[in-house]
């Protein structure tokens, strides 16, 4: 279940595992004053001033880690919809947001606390992931799924990574955060070809199709992303939604699709507290 918890949503999935803190950010809270990216806005080249993005980051991470962390903490890169994921060590804190951004990726895993990664968002899925090891101590991963991402595989990338770290499967949690919906996400003929060319055809059926007889196809990335986590290992059970349409929500949420391009970017971030 996803809740309310001031500017950020929370899931009590991901809550439940012991030492880590997360949060999927709204566009309330910042101090963004543009009308396309009012008011917390987490990514530059929209339109607002450099300190005003890295003020609304720190605003953010204190958020997620309820003032433990500021923006120094926060590891950002440019996303460039792959299945591409980072190892994060503790001396990575605050590149891409008090530094020079890292190598390209879409996601990032760690076992390290003190380092934040934040994924950016604005229809595009975000999936945050906590686990434990033998020991209980935490492993944690954030991935920016869009729909070239999630046919790639990268939420399944994520838990192999997480594994890797000598997380235990079965104590895997995964939150997927507000993205675009299958009620609003209209696509062409073409995204179908290429869905079914990376998954296959009955894949492709299951998750692209037509609301109704005669409608254009929608797709749903949440069925997509839910389909690979199960094949991955993760139970059903372990897998969080939230309910939400970013679309459907320009309100609380930024758009591309809904604000026709001109819109901020959300974060969704996750930490292993020190």
């Amino acid at each position: 279940m996803f809740i309310r918890d001031g500017i950020l949503f929370r899931s009590t999935t991901l809550s439940a595992v012991p030492g880590v803190c997360h949060g999927f950010s709204t566009r309330e809270g910042g101090a963004s004053t543009l009308e396309h990216t009012k008011t917390l806005n987490l990514t530059g080249g929209q339109g607002d001033a450099p300190e005003t993005v890295l003020y609304n980051l720190g605003v953010f991470a204190r958020a997620v880690s309820d003032g433990k962390y500021g923006a120094e903490a926060v590891v950002r890169a440019h996303q460039i919809h792959s299945s591409r994921i980072r190892q994060l060590a503790a001396d990575n804190a605050g590149e891409g947001t008090v530094r020079e951004a890292g190598e390209d990726c879409d996601g990032f895993y760690t076992d390290q606390p003190g380092v934040m990664p934040v994924i950016r968002v604005a229809d595009c899925v975000p999936i945050l992931f906590a686990g434990l090891k033998a020991d209980s101590s935490p492993v944690v991963a954030a991935v920016h799924a869009g729909w070239r991402g999630t046919v790639s595989g990268i939420a399944p990338l994520a838990v192999e990574r997480m594994l890797s770290l000598g997380c235990e499967k079965e104590t895997i949690r995964a939150a997927v955060g507000a993205h675009i919906g299958f009620c609003c996400y209209e696509v062409g003929d073409d995204f179908f070809d290429a869905v079914r060319d990376a998954r296959g055809a009955d894949f492709a059926a299951r998750h692209v199709r037509r609301p109704a007889p005669g409608e254009k196809r929608h797709a749903d990335l949440s069925g997509m992303n839910l389909e690979l986590l199960c094949e991955a290992g993760i139970a059903e059970s372990a897998v969080d939604f939230c309910p939400l349409c970013t679309m459907e929500d320009t309100k609380t949420f930024y758009s591309h699709r809904g604000m026709n391009g001109k819109r901020g970017t959300m974060g969704a971030g996750i930490v292993i507290r020190g």
